[in-house]
């Protein structure tokens, strides 16, 4: 399976994934759709990569002082709704590694069901710069061909995201700093979020629903800060009843990550997909030119 493709039936099962963690939902995870939120649910493939990564690496992992694990790219695919409170199961895997850069794999169960896949690929940030992985975390992870063939990536520049027709400040709060005090993954993630709700107000309608079924996040850099944070957004691809918003985040004027998001809108009394047609004029002022 390439990233992006839908999982086949090993990735589906847990059996395939040789790191296993259990982690329970909380109520705060919850969105306005009264389900599990994407940014919580990209938190616990976060944990599961972090934990898999401590269990590999004898060095520090959820801390650095030095050399940061970051990734280059995540790109996750929901392939259900989380609910709460019901526990769940996360795992992980290496599914490829080089002296550049790992690719990660991780999964979530709930109910005997697999709801979600993340594929990630881990980079090494040091100073203002990404760096080949060091040695140690190398071969820690087993220096495996990095096979997979990954699509094509929304470009990080901050002269084409001036482009979008959507572009509006936010302002970054101490509670979004890592560690490390850098932006963390999940801020960039929440960032994302916020670019996607505020693209969407002619959709917000008592019929319609909408849920995120792939997002695919490109990140440039990770020596960034509170600072004053801008994003942008426009509609991309439509199809009959899913879209595409693409996203980017700058920070002091720096592009610090690009999305990509899918989109699929629903008919809140059959819970069914619905065409987006009817709605296309409404959403024409959002394409990107």
């Amino acid at each position: 399976m390439n990233p992006g493709s839908k999982p086949d039936g090993i990735w589906r099962s847990p059996d395939t994934y040789p790191f296993h963690l259990s982690l329970m939902p909380h109520y705060s995870h919850l969105d306005t759709e009264r389900h599990v939120n994407n940014v919580a649910v990209q938190s616990f493939h976060l944990e599961a990569r972090t934990r898999l990564l401590m269990d590999t690496l004898t060095r520090p992992v959820w801390y650095a002082d030095d050399v940061l694990l970051r990734p280059r790219r995540t790109l996750t695919q929901f392939l259900g709704e989380t609910h709460y409170p019901h526990p769940l199961t996360a795992t992980a895997t290496v599914l490829g590694a080089d002296a550049g850069q790992a690719h990660l794999r991780t999964a979530l169960f709930q109910n005997d069901e697999c709801v979600g896949v993340q594929d990630c690929l881990l980079g090494a940030w040091q100073g203002d710069r990404w760096v080949p992985l060091p040695d140690d975390v190398a071969r820690a992870l087993g220096e495996r061909p990095m096979e997979a063939v990954w699509p094509a990536a929304r470009p990080l520049d901050a002269n084409a995201f001036a482009g979008y027709p959507l572009r509006v400040p936010l302002t970054a709060r101490y509670a979004d700093l890592d560690p490390d005090r850098r932006l963390s993954e999940l801020a960039l993630a929440r960032y994302t979020e916020q670019a996607r709700a505020g693209s969407l107000s002619e959709l917000r309608q008592p019929e319609l629903g909408l849920l995120v079924a792939r997002i695919d996040l490109n990140f440039g850099r990770w020596d960034r800060g509170m600072g004053e944070v801008r994003l942008a957004s426009g509609l991309g691809r439509v199809g009959n009843t899913s879209f595409v918003l693409s996203g980017g985040i700058t920070v002091d004027g720096e592009a610090v990550a690009a999305a990509e998001s899918v989109m699929v809108l629903l008919d809140r009394h059959t819970h069914r997909p619905t065409p987006v047609a009817p709605y296309a004029d409404a959403m024409a002022a959002l394409s990107i030119d």
